[in-house]
């Protein structure tokens, strides 16, 4: 069984590399869960990944000033 798994995360990892896909891991504090998981039940996001993504093309799109 661990033989599959195996395979099963190199053929994962052959898929992400083409798209330049790199893995970010966050280490927070409670009141930063708490915070997102409000974020995420506001908006019916089911994901924290998908969460974090919009939010960083969100204040990506306000520029420097609207983003600082």
């Amino acid at each position: 069984m661990a033989t599959q798994q195996k395979e099963r995360s190199a053929k994962t990892a052959a898929k992400r590399k083409p798209r330049g896909e790199e893995e970010l891991r966050l280490h927070t504090l409670e009141g930063t869960r708490i915070a997102l998981s409000e974020l995420m039940a506001w908006n019916g996001i089911k994901e924290q990944g998908e969460a974090m993504t919009l939010m960083i093309h969100h204040l990506h799109g306000l520029g420097p000033a609207g983003s600082a």
